[in-house]
């Protein structure tokens, strides 16, 4: 049984190399992150930009033992899916792909790569994704800020959630985070993936802004008490680029420290 928790990031074809919306230079592959913390499956995003490119061995070897969900590529969404359903075929350790951005449209501030995407066409993303192996699963990213109803529509067409949320508040976590996931649950009935950021990137993404150490001790919390009584299915941290950086460093080894402690001491029969 592998466990519960994901890193999300990229492996590093170069050491050191680029992490994408982590500035400099970086020292930490996925894999690395993923094994610093415990995580036994990983998010691997080298193919949201260019899927045939990142589908080979250079890049899949080091993950090797690890379940893998591939971002999809925004500009080609149905031809990765179909790559990485071909793919899968040899590296059985591939579970699915994923939809970043999940329709994100916020009028002048930002439209997503799939904003106005069709119900249709996510069923038939799915159905090139599940082409050459019918056991993939398609995730899809979605935030505390959209709309659970605007996802009613589209809830045929993918299987997993990954649940974020882009502003970090004690007020959330603390008042509103079980009511969220009890909505989300009766509205969906999927598995959802709870994303955990270590970086404060809604506050400001361009400079070393971690996220509050009080803050993400709250989170853990929370979400650890969701994650025990399988309200949710996972907790995926993000991103290995700030795994090797000095100024998020203790946010690095709480989350490693806390979420060893949670499953070292959860008997699972």
């Amino acid at each position: 049984m592998h466990n519960k928790l994901w890193v999300w990031g990229c492996v590093l074809d170069e050491i050191p190399g680029a992490v994408p919306f982590v500035p400099g230079q970086h020292y930490c592959s996925l894999e690395t992150a993923a094994d610093y913390i415990g995580a036994d499956n990983v998010v691997m995003t080298n193919t949201s930009d260019n899927a045939a490119a990142s589908l080979n061995e250079r890049i899949f070897a080091p993950l090797a033992g690890k379940t893998v969900v591939c971002a999809l590529q925004h500009s080609d969404y149905r031809g990765s899916a179909e790559a990485i359903s071909r793919f899968s075929l040899t590296h059985p350790n591939i579970a699915g792909a994923l939809i970043d951005d999940f329709l994100d449209y916020r009028g002048n501030y930002y439209r997503g790569p799939s904003a106005g995407m069709k119900p249709e066409e996510l069923r038939e993303i799915r159905a090139a994704l599940r082409s050459h192996n019918p056991d993939l699963k398609l995730y899809v990213v979605r935030y505390t800020r959209e709309n659970m109803d605007e996802l009613l529509p589209y809830l045929d067409g993918f299987d997993v959630l990954s649940f974020w949320c882009w502003i970090s508040t004690e007020d959330f976590w603390a008042a509103h985070y079980s009511d969220v996931v009890a909505e989300l649950q009766t509205k969906y009935n999927k598995p959802i993936v709870q994303g955990i950021f270590l970086h404060h990137y809604g506050i400001d993404a361009t400079d070393f802004t971690p996220m509050s150490l009080e803050l993400l001790k709250l989170q853990c919390r929370r979400v650890a008490e969701e994650l025990r009584p399988g309200h949710i299915d996972g907790v995926c941290v993000l991103s290995n680029g700030w795994f090797d950086r000095d100024s998020h460093r203790e946010q690095v080894q709480f989350v490693r420290d806390y979420f060893t402690w949670m499953s070292g001491t959860w008997t699972q029969r």
